[in-house]
């Protein structure tokens, strides 16, 4: 058996998601070098919220179907398993839940392509 490894991210295929993400933003794609706002105040919510340590909002209080996608990588200190897990059994009032984790993903992941082929 041969293991050829794959780059995690295929050629070009970053350049091509930056610039559909940058043609979102009508003004940004216009500057040089191109920008990309974040109109919901991220910065903010970071103060008041995620760093006080308070909830922007209940998951108890959803009560619809939930799907939780997560790109699991042992690595990723910004959203570990264990957060996902919690949150998931926050979710006392959705009629329904699943949780779903890709293994070795990251931030990235959508991106990605198989990396490790048997042949």
């Amino acid at each position: 058996m041969q293991l050829i490894t794959f780059s995690k991210i295929p050629e070009g295929w970053f350049e091509k998601w930056a610039e559909a993400t940058f043609d979102t933003d009508p003004w940004g794609r216009t500057q040089t070098p191109k920008k990309l706002r974040a109109p919901n105040g991220t910065v903010q919510d970071a103060r008041e919220y995620w760093t006080a340590g308070k909830p922007v909002y209940e998951p108890k209080d959803i009560r619809v179907p939930v799907m939780l996608v997560h790109a699991e990588a042992e690595w990723d200190a910004d959203l570990p398993s264990y957060m996902l897990y919690e949150y998931f059994t926050k979710l006392e009032n959705a009629p329904y839940k699943i949780m779903l984790q890709i293994s070795e993903g990251t931030h990235t992941i959508i991106m990605k392509k198989n990396r490790i082929v048997d042949v």
